[in-house]
């Protein structure tokens, strides 16, 4: 028997995972995701660079950036909403693309992590609730770059 349109369940969220540990103390990380004088050195992906940052750093309070390909100068907007603060050990935002119609694409959770060990940070960072598989391997690897770049910057911070 078939099951009714109420009794099916829904899928689990396609959703990613990365850490890195950090050469540097767990309030500088935290600030380096938080501070727009230290994201422009790592946020935006390898072949990317940040042209703004606009941030209200609250629960409830919304961020926006852009960034710009350094191959072809298309520049893409992303904006979200912070839903937790608990600095130094957690950040939870929500990340969205502006399409170039004003539109959103559909908002996903980012969730990170902050646990210091011998002066060094590990740094566990969660994106999920994508629409698609294609979608969540993109940004995997989009984070993935941008995590390696911060990995590189945080001896600086």
């Amino acid at each position: 028997m078939l099951a009714s349109a109420a009794e099916r369940t829904v899928p689990l969220a396609r959703q990613f995972t990365l850490t890195r540990t950090l050469r540097a103390p767990r309030p500088l990380v935290f600030r380096a995701f938080v501070e727009p004088d230290r994201m422009k050195f790592w946020w935006a992906p390898q072949g990317f660079r940040m042209l703004s940052c606009a941030l209200d750093l609250r629960e409830g309070g919304a961020w926006r950036m852009r960034i710009q390909s350094e191959e072809t100068g298309a520049v893409q907007t992303e904006v979200g909403t912070y839903r937790e603060i608990r600095e130094p050990e957690r950040l939870v935002f929500t990340h969205a693309w502006v399409r170039s119609n004003g539109t959103l694409t559909l908002p996903t959770v980012v969730t990170v992590t902050f646990t210091e060990q011998d002066g060094m940070t590990d740094v566990a960072f969660t994106q999920a609730d994508f629409a698609t598989q294609e979608a969540c391997r993109s940004h995997e690897d989009g984070w993935s770059s941008s995590l390696a770049q911060l990995t590189d910057y945080a001896p600086r911070l």
